[in-house]
């Protein structure tokens, strides 16, 4: 079935030139049957597919199912499989091939209908059908891993043309990118090399892009183009090699393929033109009768209608949340919620479900209205119409399967057929069918002609069906066309003449059906098309595609609109206004609908996007139809919503200025865009061109038009202007005054226009010497722009060309000046918008450029004298300067005034001395000019310089420029990288540069007067000279810019000016004139405004003048005006500089009057220079002044001088008076340590009189870890740093294939954390009793502001420190016991030795004899394990205490806070005992004060902290730990013992106490009283807390059996780890090793040959029978002692941290002991020396030891009591979950993943912290009542805390007991930036210091409570914490 030329090229035609008649071979012919295919003896597989798709409703009753599925995609593939060797060309089965799962890779059966469902691994559908491409692509991997040539060939110069969808992650090099809308997906850039590169990595929002890789008309030409699947053309090559015009594909085969997809499009076709539109669902039946009665819209036939089934499907919808739909479905139909909730997945995927097929209308009607009843997008059908769309969802399933898929190794085998049944006209006979008739929207494509007479073929029904289709199937139709518009340029061509055919009903579904914006075809195939340049082009003169997209933009902006029940129409074409109708009907009005949305700007996209093409910029300037319609066009716009300044009331209401402006930039940007087409235009091509845009404007501004409304406008006429600059001048100008203006607009386009075209005259006209055939510049505009009949007309024309720009000069001026305040807020915020830096360069700068094109083609003196007039200065500029009356008579404030007069001048400044416009700069100097100003005033960030730039300096990278001109610093912790300007450059920067501000000129001035200081050496003040004039070149047109500072016109201006700054030497002259001329009802106290900025600037435009014509200005600068009482510019200057008042501008006066003299003859100035000779004379006959620098250098060397002396003197009396110290003295300092502090609230101290506390938050945590049993994990234990307290960690990331690391050890498993009570402090103090009443405040807001979410919480005791906003909930005692104790033991002198164990065995012994009775009584308070009652959670005070009388009379207030401690640990106790394992109450020494140790000691792991401290050397972890922790453990301690004071009494013996803790360690001391619990079931350091907190003078002693009790549990619990983690003899996964350890040989001879000790204790004890098959696991001895290192070294470092803060120092620290220390000991040598533990291979060598029988009875005893094995915990370096270095990584990573708890993609998938667990954020999924999945996660793994990384929007999410916050993610762009949520798109790289100060600080110290506390209550929002 050839296709004819026009509507394909023959080159596509795939088949060979032999007819289709022609015999075919036998051995071609001949059927077979195969094992994977129906066999042959069946007729016609097209006729059974045609059956089963057109009749399988009838046979299914209409229900469609997987079966169904199944069915119709198998008959698909056998239309092409009819032969077995057919299908060795779709799927290479060689031998060897095999798929993921290792299984041979094979074709589905057709004898088994299951085998053509796969299960789908992405969607929510469940099952999907067997894909070819995804077995294609299996295959391809399969050969790559065998390193085979791949079967599917890459095809150069082909695009990729992948359709995004919405969110999905996209590339963008902004290096090789031509336009900024250029992406690359994901599998592209990976494929590329970009290195080096600014590439931005963001998401697509909509269907509105695809893949650009390999397209050479997106990306510079060069080695980035295109990827390793999409290589670029040969060097050299345009074009890519032509298509083969025979395939090695058998033409049978060939025609079947095409015989298939007819069938299929034309099902498609036949069922979708009966689909609903959009705007049709919801529109009910209201009853049975008319249900069956009424015409919907069906393809049955009419004796088949009304009598069902019918069918609910329930459609996309943006507008409900997925709880709300589920509920209403489970309603509806009476399903599960999970069953509800799995269908509005599907919705929401799909785009549609079918709820329901049902016999009885009853039942459907019902189903339907409940879900309309919530608003929700349902239609009710005949089952059979929706069977059918169904189907046709599977038929477009399989197209895009296919057109991703090689026949014979080739992809375009397909996408041609393709092509080509699409350019068909449709079947004859398929016609409409015998349904309904079609909707008015399709009339056209059923008569068979197209607008503009074209015959309609198939792709012209699928696009205009495209609207009826649902998600899914709209998105797979966008990949469809990308395939066939990108794999060949002819094919893109005429798919576009077909989109421009069909391009206004497309427009109209876009704007009046479509529910889901970014779903339409408008967003994304028209994408693929109007990015093309040559394809745009072709479109537009084939198909009118350009007159077609401006007749729809005209038809929608002007409101031709054809209402007609849901199919509205556009008027095509439009009509035009009419020129007669001087009515509003007769120009725009704003109040059509195109107005108030931005739908339309998707119109006017298409057009910027054309006019940006060289190609259509040819064919505009060649053909002037083209250009005359878009000038129409846009001239509509022009003059619309005119303003008036109100000079009366405050206007009542507001303009709705957003209406019109939400146009603006795209229609300023279209000027732009359309005005540079004219480069490419000849002469007169571009003179006559504009010659019709200002004739266009002249009648407009005259009336001549509809345009501008005639009732606001008022025709211009002319005034003469008199006397302004010089006496006897006279101007006839356009008369208007902007402060009495009627009717302003900012919205002139074609002045923009115009102004654009202009810019090309540079380089299209071709001046020789500023000449074209002797004409100038100035005189072509004249004769063939403006064709003006004489002189005077051309002056009047050229003065109304520039009259708008002026206007809008002025008026922003005015708004500065506050002069349009009684037009309200919008006239401000409209100035804010116009000015703005992204709209800056097609709107103020074009009527900038057109102010400079003025002064070029006007007379400077009357242009000046137009523009002051326009200004509404003539009065400044004339007569008597002196005159009070000047200011009184005129509206306006003299403030106002001053302002207008500044603005002036330096608008005359900028004029000439800002040419990049003018002058036509490349962008990149452009760039480079903008970069430099803005560092100049400040260093800045990326972002802030970034959103400065134009947007065409935007739209490329702009790096280079930056790292040219700028050096960087580095970002910190808490600062942001930023760019600081190289010294160099300053000498590039001009302070009164166009776009600063008045602060920033400023700013940009001091700097530059700052750097001038510093380089010069003379005593003057020095001052900056104006930058050289960068003027065109001579010869070119605007080459005249700056004449006018060789004229008078320059010196009149600098007169006028400095003749009113001499105010500035009469203040009170001036208020006094200021106060009478404000009005009087002016009530505010009055403001004198300054003169400064005047002057500054008049003497920067004099300095200007000088250095363009010095001997001009100096001449004109004498010249006395002819005014009473004027001085000339000479004398006024002169005054200045002998006056004070002037002092600050002085070296300026001084240099122009220097430069004047130096260019006057020298009688000129005759009296000037000998006034300055006198003052010369004068000076030197004067004593020299002293240098103010070198004296105040003597000043400050004399005070230092006397400093040190005092400060010697002072150190002697401090030293004598240290040894005449007297007791008075010791007895003050006695008073003054009773005092623990201030308290917070009332100011007092904090004494023993009045007690109080340290403020804590107690909290539950979950944050230790124990070990792991998985071979990885114990890998991280043999690595694990043996200096722990020296700078030992290193960064692993994760997703790195450089550096690979185990993915089991990327998050810690939450079942392995223990469970504790952590406390944490905030340094503050408060009393008990002001705590009481500050709670009570705390509670009384709460009861006032309901519905705030507080910080607090008044139910767990909650409050807020009143100063650092720290939370807390307790009060730690700070009063220390009264029960006196014995002070720890300490060794300071040398040879000193500690006591030994056995010694101090002995003296505790003697203790116990002499002072305890009965042995039997040490253990009364006690329980069987040994702990102390009084420390159980349990035990209550105010029930238990043994002397209530003490507790209540002397510790009333200790017992309150204790109490308060234990009402909050209680609750925790009961709660947590099954995740502790535990059935007691919680332990305080275990459980919260050695929990807080413990957090302590290992939130500084790794850290180091330096080896010198104040230069004094660390010798342990305690003294890194800062002194607010310490001060805490040691308060935690007191508590301890406070509560022992609480429960005994002063009077009761602590003997008792004191020998139980020896009779603890030592079973067998009193055989009587031996406890029946092993002491190894015991935490070995809750016992040394214990011991600290009852006997401090024995701690050291304790420590050391305390050492030997966990090491005996450390060898325990090593067995039970290493036979679980290494008896799989699996190898460890590999990973990063860890950096050269210097103290590792020291650290593993500590337990060197210790196999033989363990040996014998595991044999007798141990868990296992085979103890020695358990080592022998361990490879290697050193492995061993690396185990035994590791696990008992925390506690050596947590015993240190108790020991330091009891006693301040260590038991053994005598000189010779810490000078053996070198960089090569171990922290656990140090530890062992200082802490005075023997060592434990020397020691349990040795049976005499005294710890050896201990440590053996310990064994025995722990044998005979059950053995249960002692958890260890994990000994290395807590980390939070490894992240990636790339957060791109982690993105693309969790793309396709599942949440586990719902198996759905999560829209927003968070990541925990703590264990790496995927969770849904916010999502109703996974909730459970008002708890989301991140909370109830959080329950199971961070206790009451939780952090969790949002991936999609890039912050973390803290979360506290039902309170949260937000927080940065410690990654930061190449530019040291955070990027919140990723709204600039650059790429995020981790920062190293942020990332460990979020891990150590923030969750390691258990900031997070804190952290959420202060974020709410810096809100008082009621919408919860979630809306920060």
């Amino acid at each position: 079935m050839p296709m004819p030329d026009r509507f394909l090229p023959a080159s596509l035609n795939p088949f060979s030139s032999r007819p289709s008649n022609a015999p075919v071979a036998a051995d071609t012919a001949q059927a077979s049957t195969s094992s994977y295919l129906r066999p042959s003896e069946i007729p016609d597989p097209h006729r059974v597919l045609s059956e089963i798709i057109t009749h399988s409703h009838l046979q299914r009753g209409a229900r469609f199912t997987n079966n169904t599925r199944s069915a119709i995609v198998r008959q698909l593939f056998q239309t092409l499989w009819q032969r077995p060797e057919w299908a060795s060309l779709f799927l290479p089965l060689e031998h060897g091939h095999i798929d993921e799962e290792g299984e041979p890779e094979v074709l589905p059966r057709a004898d088994n209908l299951d085998s053509w469902l796969v299960e789908d691994h992405v969607g929510s559908v469940g099952m999907k059908a067997w894909s070819l491409t995804d077995t294609q692509k299996r295959v391809e991997e399969t050969r790559k891993r065998a390193r085979k040539e791949p079967w599917k060939k890459a095809r150069q110069g082909q695009i990729c043309g992948k359709v995004f969808q919405r969110f999905e992650r996209t590339f963008t090099c902004k290096t090789c990118a031509k336009l900024p809308s250029v992406v690359l997906c994901t599998k592209c850039f990976k494929s590329a090399d970009h290195e080096g590169h600014e590439v931005l990595f963001g998401q697509s929002y909509a269907f509105s892009a695809s893949c650009d890789c390999g397209d050479p008309s997106a990306w510079q030409s060069g080695p980035h183009l295109g990827c390793s699947h999409h290589p670029p053309l040969p060097d050299g090559e345009a074009k890519p090699p032509p298509l083969p015009s025979k395939y090695d594909v058998p033409d049978p085969l060939l025609m079947a393929i095409h015989k298939t997809i007819v069938i299929v499009l034309e099902f498609i076709i036949q069922t979708m033109q009966h689909a609903l539109l959009p705007s049709e669902y919801g529109r009910l039946p209201k009853t049975e009768v008319e249900m069956k009665t009424t015409d919907i819209s069906t393809g049955d036939a009419k004796d088949k209608r009304g009598k069902g089934p019918w069918g609910v499907v329930m459609w996309q919808d943006e507008k409900h949340v997925l709880k709300e739909m589920t509920r209403q479905v489970r309603d509806a139909l009476g399903i599960e919620w999970t069953v509800a909730e799995q269908w509005v997945r599907e919705v929401d995927e799909v785009g549609r479900k079918t709820l329901i097929v049902s016999e009885n209308p009853t039942v459907a009607f019902h189903t339907a209205n409940m879900i309309q009843q919530i608003d929700a997008p349902v239609s009710l059908r005949l089952a059979s119409d929706v069977f059918r769309e169904e189907i046709a969802g599977v038929l477009i399933s399989w197209l895009h399967d296919m057109c991703q898929c090689a026949i014979g190794g080739d992809d375009t085998v397909f996408k041609r057929l393709l092509a080509k049944a699409l350019y068909e006209p449709r079947i004859r006979g398929g016609g409409m069918g015998p349904g309904t008739p079609l909707a008015p929207d399709l009339k056209e494509l059923e008569w068979g002609k197209l607008m503009g007479g074209h015959d309609v073929r198939r792709m012209d029904w699928l696009l205009q069906l495209d609207s009826r289709l649902w998600k899914k199937a709209k998105w797979e139709m966008r990949q469809i066309y990308c395939y066939v518009l990108l794999f060949d340029l002819e094919v893109r061509k005429d798919l576009a003449c077909r989109l421009a055919m069909n391009y206004p009903r497309l427009i109209e579904h876009y704007l009046f059906q479509d529910r889901e914006l970014d779903t339409s075809i408008i967003f994304s195939s028209a994408y693929l098309i109007f990015t093309n340049g040559a394809v745009t082009a072709y479109a537009t003169s084939k198909a009118q595609l350009y007159n077609t997209v401006i007749h729809v933009a005209h038809a929608w902006y002007t409101g031709q609109v054809i209402k007609n029940e849901g199919n509205d129409r556009l008027v095509m074409p439009p009509n035009p206004f009419d020129p007669n109708d001087t009515s509003p009907k007769g120009r725009l009005d704003l109040d059509v609908p195109a107005f108030r949305g931005k739908k339309g700007l998707a119109i006017l996209g298409h057009l910027r996007s054309m006019f940006r093409h060289k190609e259509v910029r040819k064919m505009i300037v060649r053909q002037p139809h083209l250009f005359n319609r878009a000038v129409a066009f846009i001239n509509m716009f022009v003059g619309i919503q005119p303003q008036k300044r109100e000079q009366g009331e405050h206007i009542e209401y507001e303009i709705d200025w957003l209406r019109a402006f939400v146009i603006l930039g795209d229609l300023a940007k279209m000027c732009r865009e359309f005005g540079e087409s004219f480069q490419y235009a000849t002469p007169d091509q571009l003179l006559a061109s504009m010659s019709v845009v200002s004739n266009r404007v002249l009648c407009d501004m005259m009336l001549m038009s509809n345009t501008l409304d005639k009732e606001r406008f008022v025709r211009p006429v002319e005034h003469d202007v008199d006397n302004v600059l010089i006496r006897g001048s006279r101007f006839t100008l356009i008369k208007q005054s902007v402060s009495r203006i009627e009717a302003f607009s900012f919205h002139h386009y074609m002045t923009l226009l115009f102004a654009e075209m202009t810019k090309a005259t540079r380089t299209v006209l071709p001046f020789e010497n500023g000449l074209i055939k002797g004409l100038s510049f100035k005189q072509i505009i004249e004769r063939f722009v403006f064709r003006a009949a004489d002189p005077d007309d051309g002056e009047r024309m050229k003065l109304m060309i520039i009259e708008y720009p002026m206007q809008k000069h002025v008026v922003l001026s005015q708004i500065r000046a506050d002069m349009w305040k009684k037009n309200g807020a919008a006239m401000r915020l409209q100035c804010h918008h116009y000015r703005d830096m992204s709209l800056r360069e097609t709107t103020l700068d074009q009527e900038f450029f057109m102010l400079q094109l003025g002064l070029c083609i006007i007379d400077p003196f009357k242009f000046v004298v137009a523009l002051i007039d326009r200004f509404g200065l003539a009065p400044w500029f004339r007569g008597n300067v002196n005159d009070s009356a000047l200011w009184s008579h005129h509206g306006t404030e003299p403030k106002q005034r001053i302002i207008l007069l500044e603005d002036f001048i330096l608008l005359m400044i900028h004029l000439v001395c800002y040419p990049a416009i003018i002058d036509g700069w490349d962008r990149d100097k452009i760039t480079r000019s903008h970069i430099v100003h803005l560092l100049a005033v400040q260093p800045m960030s990326y972002s802030e310089i970034y959103k400065k730039l134009p947007e065409r300096s935007q739209e490329t990278s702009v790096t280079p420029i930056l790292r040219e001109v700028a050096d960087f610093r580095e970002a910190t912790e808490t600062a942001p990288g930023k760019y600081s300007l190289k010294e160099e450059y300053y000498d590039h920067v001009d302070p009164y540069w166009h776009y600063y501000t008045r602060n920033e000129q400023r700013s940009a001035m001091d700097k530059l007067l700052e750097r001038a200081k510093k380089d010069t050496t003379s005593t003057t003040e020095p001052f900056i000279l104006p930058r050289p004039l960068r003027l065109p070149p001579a010869g070119q047109p605007f080459s005249n810019i700056a004449d006018y500072l060789g004229t008078h016109v320059v010196a009149d201006l600098v007169y006028w000016a400095a003749a009113h700054c001499m105010h500035i030497a009469n203040p009170d002259e001036w208020a006094a004139i200021v106060v009478q001329a404000l009005p009087t009802d002016y009530k505010d106290s009055p403001q004198i405004p300054t003169w400064d900025f005047l002057l500054d600037y008049s003497l920067h435009l004099a300095m200007i003048a000088l250095a363009f014509a010095p001997e001009a200005f100096a001449k004109a600068s004498v010249e006395l005006k002819d005014e009473e009482g004027s001085h000339s510019t000479f004398q006024n200057l002169w005054l200045m500089q002998t006056n004070s008042a002037f002092k600050s501008f002085k070296p300026r006066v001084d240099y122009i009057l220097d430069t004047i003299v130096s260019h006057l003859p020298s009688h000129y100035t005759t009296d000037y220079r000998a006034h300055k000779e006198a003052e010369a004379l004068l000076s030197i006959s004067s004593p020299a002044k002293p240098d103010p620098k070198a004296a105040a250098a003597a000043r400050q060397k004399a005070i230092m001088a006397a400093f040190t002396k005092q400060q010697q003197s002072f150190v002697a009396m401090m030293e004598e008076d240290v040894e005449d110290e007297d007791a008075s003295m010791e007895e003050e300092t006695q008073e003054k340590l009773e005092s623990h502090g201030q308290c917070i609230v009332c100011q007092e101290e904090v004494t023993t009189k009045a007690p109080g506390g340290m403020m804590a938050l107690l909290q539950p945590s979950r944050a230790l870890r124990e070990v792991v049993t998985d071979r990885d994990w114990f890998e991280e234990s043999l690595l694990a740093p043996t200096s722990l307290d020296r700078p030992t960690r290193y960064n692993r990331h994760s997703l790195d294939p450089d550096h690979p690391e185990p993915a089991a050890t990327e998050g810690y498993p939450s079942a392995n954390l223990k469970f504790g009570v952590h406390m944490s402090a905030c340094s503050h103090f408060m009393h008990e009793t002001c705590m009481g009443n500050y709670f009570d405040a705390t509670k009384v807001r709460h009861t006032q502001q309901v519905q705030r979410h507080h910080p607090e919480n008044a139910v767990r005791l909650e409050y807020m420190c009143p100063l650092c906003k720290s939370l807390g909930n307790v009060l730690i005692p700070v009063d220390p016991s009264a029960t006196p104790k014995k002070p720890p033991l300490v060794i300071k002198k040398e040879g000193e030795m500690a006591p030994s164990l056995s010694m101090m065995i002995r003296r505790v012994s003697s203790e116990g004899l002499l002072r305890v009775a009965d042995s039997q009584r040490i253990w009364d308070h006690h329980v069987e394990t040994g702990e102390v009652i009084p420390w159980f959670s349990d035990c209550i005070f105010s029930i238990h205490s043994l002397d209530q009388v003490h507790r209540k009379a002397n510790m009333r207030s200790t017992s309150r806070m204790a109490d308060r401690m234990r009402s909050l640990v209680r609750p925790l106790s009961e709660q947590s005992q099954k995740i502790r394992g535990r059935k007691t109450h919680m332990y305080l020494p275990d459980d919260m004060v050695g929990y807080t140790v413990a957090m302590a000691e290992l939130t500084q792991r790794g850290l180091g902290g330096g080896i010198l401290t104040n230069k004094v050397k660390v010798l342990t972890v305690a003294e890194q730990i800062n002194e607010m922790s310490m001060k805490l453990i040691k308060k935690l301690i007191g508590l301890l013992q406070l509560e022992l004071d609480l429960y005994f009494g002063p009077s009761f013996d602590r003997t008792a106490l004191r020998v139980g803790i020896f009779a603890r360690f030592l079973p067998d001391w009193y055989r009587s009283s031996t406890l029946p619990s092993p002491l190894l079931l015991r935490q070995p350091l809750g016992m040394v807390v214990e011991a600290a907190a009852i006997a401090p003078d024995l701690l050291q002693s304790v420590i050391v059996m305390a050492y030997y009790a966990e090491l005996t549990r450390c060898m325990l619990g090593l067995s039970m780890l290493v036979k679980k983690s290494l008896a799989t003899n699996l190898a460890p996964s590999p990973r990063t090793a860890p950096p050269k350890d210097p103290t590792r040989a020291d650290a593993l001879s500590i337990f060197s040959g210790f196999r033989p000790i363990m040996q014998p204790i595991l044999r007798n004890a141990g868990p296992f029978g085979d103890s020695d098959g358990v080592l022998s696991l361990l490879s290697n001895d050193e492995m061993l002692s690396k185990l035994l290192y590791s696990h008992t070294l925390p506690f050596l470092r947590r015993c240190a941290i108790i020991y330091y803060a009891v006693s301040g120092t260590y038991p053994v620290v005598h000189p010779s002991v810490v000078e053996s220390f070198t960089p090569a000991t171990s922290e656990y040598s140090r530890l062992l020396k200082v802490l005075g533990i023997p060592s434990p291979k020397e020691t349990l060598r040795d049976s005499s030891a005294t710890e050896t029988p201990i440590v053996a009875r310990w064994i025995t005893q722990w044998a005979m009591q059950g053995r249960v094995i002692p958890t260890l915990e994990y000994p290395g370096t807590y980390e939070l979950v490894r992240l990636p270095k790339k957060w791109e990584d982690i993105v693309l990573a969790y793309s396709d993943k599942k949440c586990g708890k719902c198996k759905t993609k999560p829209t927003y998938p968070a990541i925990c912290m703590f264990c790496g667990a995927l969770v849904c954020l916010g999502g109703d999924c996974c909730s459970e009542g008002e708890q989301g999945e991140c909370n109830l996660h959080m329950r199971e793994c961070g206790s009451v805390v939780g952090m969790f990384v949002d991936i999609r929007r890039w912050v973390i999410l803290y979360l506290y007991a039902g309170s949260g916050s937000f927080g940065h993610m410690p990654y930061l762009d190449v530019h040291g930036e955070l990027d919140v949520s990723m709204r600039r798109f650059h790429r995020q790289y981790v920062h190293v210091g942020r990332l460990d100060e979020l891990r150590r600080a923030t969750w390691l110290m258990h900031t997070i409570p804190h952290l959420t506390a202060r974020k709410l209550e810096l809100t008082t929002d009621g919408g919860g914490w979630g809306c920060l």
